[in-house]
């Protein structure tokens, strides 16, 4: 009787480890992050604006605050490009892509972010509304949509705000394409923005 309990005992840790050697663990679906394209804004001819810009994260919605490549349908549902990120949460990449887009220009002399203490006259703040691919009666393009707000730091009140969009034709739904389209539309986007910001602190 003994004889055969162990028999039995035997079978069934055979079974267990047979069954633990047919367990495959799926395997995770490769990841390919995005970067926005770096901006082609030439260096302006402009005098350099001394006092310091300071650039915040904008706001976002929930939506965007993540680092999904997002697709907004034509029921106004959000969906994700599938295995494609961000190399950074949106309202970051966007900070860090405008800063260089300020760098790149050289009309402000002294540029920081929200992430150093450092003074500045000015700062740039506002709210991110659109950073996505969009369907609009069949037509897909790209769009940018930025709310901003350029404050007094010291004084802490509005000098002037105004609300900036680019768009840009996709012809192939991917990723890739995405974010060069994107990359195309921020460049549009931050010339009017750098040169609005540089006419309210001149005056």
């Amino acid at each position: 009787m003994r004889a055969l309990l162990r028999v039995k005992e035997s079978l069934f840790l055979l079974l267990l480890l047979w069954l633990g050697s047919c367990t495959v663990l799926p395997e995770r679906e490769p990841v390919e992050l995005y970067q926005l394209p770096p901006s082609t804004i030439a260096a302006s001819s402009a005098a350099p604006i001394s006092g310091g810009l300071r650039l915040m994260m904008p706001e976002s919605s929930d939506a965007l605050s993540g680092s999904r490549l997002l697709i907004l349908a034509e029921d106004n549902s959000f969906q994700a490009y599938p295995a494609a990120r961000w190399s950074a949460p949106i309202p970051q990449l966007w900070r860090d892509w405008l800063l260089d887009a300020f760098w790149r220009d050289g009309r402000f002399a002294g540029l920081s972010t929200d992430s150093a203490a450092l003074q500045s006259e000015l700062t740039l703040s506002g709210m991110l509304r659109a950073l996505h691919t969009e369907t609009i009666n069949g037509q897909t393009s790209v769009i940018i949509r930025f709310d901003a707000q350029l404050i007094n730091t010291a004084r802490r009140d509005i000098i002037a705000s105004k609300r900036f969009e680019a768009r840009e034709p996709l012809s192939r739904h991917e990723a890739a394409s995405a974010a060069s389209a994107l990359g195309i539309a921020a460049d549009r986007l931050a010339m009017e923005l750098i040169a609005w910001a540089a006419e309210y602190h001149a005056g």
